[in-house]
């Protein structure tokens, strides 16, 4: 397997595990996070997610990109081509899920008991 088929796989599935992988830490500081921004009266909680969710959606571009390409020159082109645009796609799920984590982080503050 050479580089440019490497290269080609990663891009297709890149919307997936960017998104997937900025979702759970995005998780893990969000039950982190709020006992900071409630001391020092910040909103870094919703900074993260919203840069979160800009990750997420440049990761399904670069997916989609690579589904709009024409012929990736190895294996199955359909299933690479299927599996960009399943990645782009679920990268969709993933930012508007962070940016409802961005909205939630800026309505309940952390500082609320």
């Amino acid at each position: 397997m050479n580089a440019s088929r490497t290269l080609a796989r990663l891009r297709a599935w890149a919307g997936l595990w960017v998104a997937t992988l900025l979702w759970a830490i995005n998780m893990q500081l969000g039950q982190i996070l709020p006992y900071w921004d409630c001391e020092r009266q910040t909103c870094l909680s919703a900074a993260i997610s919203v840069a979160a969710a800009l990750g997420a959606a440049l990761g399904g571009v670069v997916s989609w990109r690579s589904a709009r390409s024409e012929g990736h020159g190895f294996g199955a082109p359909g299933t690479v081509h299927f599996a960009a645009q399943l990645s782009a796609l679920s990268s969709l799920v993933f930012a508007f899920a962070l940016a409802m984590q961005a909205i939630a982080s800026v309505v309940l503050t952390g500082c609320e008991r």
